[in-house]
This record gives structure tokens, C-alpha cells and sequence, in this order.
């Protein structure tokens, strides 16, 4: 018959029994420690990759979300996709001017000076645009509508208006548009113009504001590692499991002779931000056998790619001005050196091909002017010949950095690098020639990252 142990033998075993104790304990928190360690590190081991794509705001999509693992119930993902789908849309028929009910088209057609309601969407795009305007000094502006219009780059694109027709209207629409004249509110969200022509075009601010906001629905969902893609503007976060880091490429600008895709110039691991990219070379008119970008400077009226004509034609007026003015006088050599600083864009090629022979007006007085600029445009360096091709910008919102990429189009490499740098802005830009041979020159600033 067995015995109880006494309560001297229970003291002796229960320290025992508590070491014992503490080991399972241990053992336990080791596991539950290492199975977290397993869960959330080595997660990319066991994740899937899912992929939806459609077309929006006139251009496409593409959303790659890499937070499944495997025996997921995949209906998840088929109710993302369709909020995907219905945020986009939502953004279409607030900003879209190829809808006539859209809030912008409204808006524009508007004849009032009152507050005009919006949505919060359409404000907080407007807001962003008039600080990037702010920030950039007028050289971006939603306001620059009307201009984007007589151009060609709106809503008709088809117009018979000659170079000089457009230079006349040009300057006539140009007093009439100007970030300046728009104001905007959050409570209750709207908008207001201070004069009954004013009109906004969103086309270069709209795509960045879509990729946050599918950004935010992939993380209110608690997605945390996904690439959301607009018509080329691009905001990724965490990875992609098995396959690394996201990756995103930046284009050569295409030869524009040839209109042929040349590869890519650079592969970013851009982290946790947002990638916008702007270029002339997919994008242009033919008038008057003269070809321009549709990047519209707001503070001249004319297109981008023609600022060296418009700083031609601004210190060609002002030493016309003198009455004692003579054809030597373009040949000076202060003349000369002010030329040679300006943007690499104003290349004697460049400038036959904006002005050429066939195009000039009969002479009289009032064409005197492009007679001269004609004569300053030979004295300009023949052996730059390339011009500005594309513009990225590394941004933590992708709307941010679809307006700067358009702003620093519009600026150029001197002055773009040099608001760049004083603001931190990671931005590169990219000159092109017509020549395959030619490699490419980048201008970085300094937060730019390397490429891999």
C-alpha cells in the first residue's frame, strides 16, 4: 500500500516542479516567438501575387498586390477589384473635361463667381495644385485650360489656325488665365473663380491623385504590399514576396524620327513612394509643318518646348525698343553670351525646325520681329543638339509628383534643379537627339536614387 507524501517531501519537490515549469514556459514563448519571426519575416516565402488591370481616366491600369498566402479565399480580392474599379471611376466623373457632367466641366461652363460645390475628391486636387503652383511660381497651373484648348491638346483637338493666328490668341487668352484667379475650400468643399472665364484642366494632376487613392483602399483593407500603376505613374509599398523588392523602370525618351522605343534608362527600387514621369515625345502637334509639346507654359501661353523662341523674342522686343537698334547689334558679344545660357533646348536645329523657311510672313513692319529673331536664332551654339525629353520625379504621394513632374517640364534643367534642390525634390531629366548614337544625358539632383 502506497504512501502519501509527507509535507516535508511536498517542500522538497515543488522547486522542482516550478523549474520544470519555467522551462515549458520558455519552450512555449520560444515557439510562439519564433512562429511570429516565421509569419511576418519570412512571409514573402509562401505569398502570391494577385493582378487586376482596366482603363481609366483615359489611359490604363494596373494594381499588383502581393499580401495573399497561399489557400486565401480569393472572393477577397474579387471585392477589391471592384472597389478599384468604382474609386476610379469616381475620380473620371469628378475631374474628367471629356465629360460633360463631370464636376470640372461643370465648373468650367459655370459663369459664377459664387462658391461652386465639389466634391472632397475635386478639392483636395485643386488644393494640392494651387500649392505646387505656389511652390513652382506659375509654372504649373490648372487655369492654363483655355491655352491647352487653342493648342490642340483639349477637348478638340482639330483647329485650322495658323502660327500666327495662335501667337495672336495666345497672348489674348494668356491675361485671362492664372492660379491666382481660384480659390478653393475643404467646409464644405468648393470652388471659386474670381472672373467668369475661368477654366481648370486636371489632365496633368488627376492620374497621381488616382494612384493614392487606391493606395489608401488597398491599405484601409490591410494591404500592405502592392504597386498601383496609372498611365505611368507608379506608388508602391513593402514587396513582392519571393521576387524582391518592387522594381520600376524609367523609359529612354523615344527618337522622336523614328518614334521607336529605345529601353530603359533606369531600374528604381523607390520603396515606399511614388514615381511620376512627364514627357514630349508621346504628345505632340504639327502646325505649319512647326512640331510642339503639349506642355503649355502658363506664364508665356506658349508650348514648352518653345520657351527659347519666347526668351528669344522677349530680349529680341526689348532691344528693339531702342531706336537705335541695327542688325549688328544681334552679333554682339554680350548678345552671344546670354545665349549661351540659356537652355540646352535652344540649339540651332531646334530653332530652324520651330521657324522655318516657308513658314515666315511677307515683309512688312509688323513682322519685322520674326525677321530678327530669325537673325538671332543663327547666332545660337550649333553643336548642342538635343533637347529636353522627359522629367521623373520621386515623390511620397503620387499626386505631388505628377504636378512637379509636369512643373519641372515647364521649368527646364537650370532652374528645375535649382528649386529642386533647395526643397529636397528628387527629380531627373532626361535629354534626347535625333541621333541613335548619342547616349542620353541625365540631369539628377541630388536625392535622386541610383539606378540598380
Amino acid at each position: 500500500m502506497s504512501q502519501k507524501p509527507s509535507a516535508e517531501q511536498n517542500d522538497q519537490l515543488q522547486p522542482h516542479n516550478s523549474v520544470w515549469d519555467i522551462i515549458r514556459y520558455l519552450i512555449v514563448v520560444v515557439l510562439l516567438v519564433v512562429g511570429i519571426w516565421y509569419v511576418y519575416f519570412q512571409k514573402p516565402v509562401i505569398r502570391t501575387a494577385q493582378e487586376t488591370k482596366g482603363t481609366t481616366i483615359g489611359t490604363d491600369y494596373v494594381v499588383k498586390v502581393a499580401d495573399f498566402m497561399k489557400g486565401t479565399n480569393f472572393d477577397v480580392w474579387k471585392n477589391i477589384e471592384i472597389l478599384i474599379r468604382q474609386r476610379l471611376d469616381g475620380i473620371d466623373r469628378m475631374t474628367s473635361i471629356y465629360r460633360a457632367d463631370s464636376e470640372v466641366s461643370r465648373f468650367n461652363n459655370s459663369g459664377s463667381t459664387d462658391w461652386f460645390n465639389v466634391s472632397k475628391d475635386t478639392a483636395e486636387v485643386v488644393q494640392t495644385a494651387l500649392e505646387i503652383s505656389q511652390l513652382t511660381e506659375g509654372a504649373f497651373d490648372i487655369t492654363v485650360a483655355p491655352l491647352v484648348e487653342l493648342w490642340g491638346f483639349g477637348v478638340n483637338r482639330q483647329h485650322h489656325l495658323t502660327t500666327n493666328d495662335l501667337e495672336e490668341k495666345t497672348n489674348q487668352i494668356k491675361q485671362k488665365i492664372c492660379y491666382d484667379k481660384l480659390e478653393v475650400r475643404s467646409h464644405p468643399p468648393a470652388l471659386k473663380k474670381s472672373i467668369p472665364e475661368l477654366q481648370i484642366d486636371l489632365s496633368a494632376i488627376a492620374r497621381g491623385y488616382a494612384v493614392d487613392c487606391v493606395a489608401e483602399l488597398l491599405e484601409e483593407n490591410g494591404f500592405m504590399n502592392y504597386m498601383v500603376e496609372v498611365g505611368g505613374e507608379v506608388r508602391c509599398r513593402g514587396n513582392k514576396g519571393t521576387a524582391g523588392d518592387w522594381m520600376i523602370g524609367i523609359e529612354k525618351p523615344l527618337i522622336v524620327s523614328t518614334n521607336e522605343f529605345s529601353g530603359l534608362q533606369r531600374k528604381l527600387r523607390i520603396g515606399d513612394r511614388a514615381l511620376a514621369t512627364s514627357g514630349d515625345y508621346q504628345n505632340y502637334r504639327e502646325i505649319d509643318g512647326v512640331r510642339f509639346s503639349h506642355f503649355i507654359d502658363p506664364r508665356t501661353g506658349f508650348p514648352t518646348e518653345h520657351l527659347a523662341i519666347n526668351e528669344v523674342k522677349t530680349l529680341q522686343s526689348e532691344l528693339l525698343q531702342k531706336e537705335s537698334l541695327q542688325p549688328e547689334l544681334l552679333q554682339t558679344e554680350q548678345l552671344q553670351t546670354e545665349q549661351l545660357q540659356m537652355e540646352p533646348l535652344q540649339t540651332e536645329s531646334l530653332q530652324q525646325e520651330l521657324l522655318p523657311q516657308k513658314s515666315l510672313p511677307a515683309e512688312s513692319s509688323q513682322t519685322k520681329p520674326l525677321q530678327n529673331e530669325r537673325l538671332l536664332t543663327k547666332q545660337l551654339p550649333s553643336d548642342i543638339k538635343e533637347r529636353l525629353g522627359s522629367v521623373s520625379v520621386l515623390a511620397k504621394t503620387c499626386v505631388r509628383a505628377d504636378a512637379l513632374a509636369t512643373a519641372f517640364f515647364v521649368l527646364g534643367e537650370h532652374k528645375g534643379l535649382e528649386l529642386a534642390e533647395k526643397h529636397g525634390i528628387a527629380v531627373l531629366f532626361l535629354f534626347r537627339t535625333e541621333q541613335k548614337d548619342r547616349p542620353i544625358r541625365e540631369a539628377v539632383s541630388t536625392t535622386f536614387p541610383k539606378s540598380e
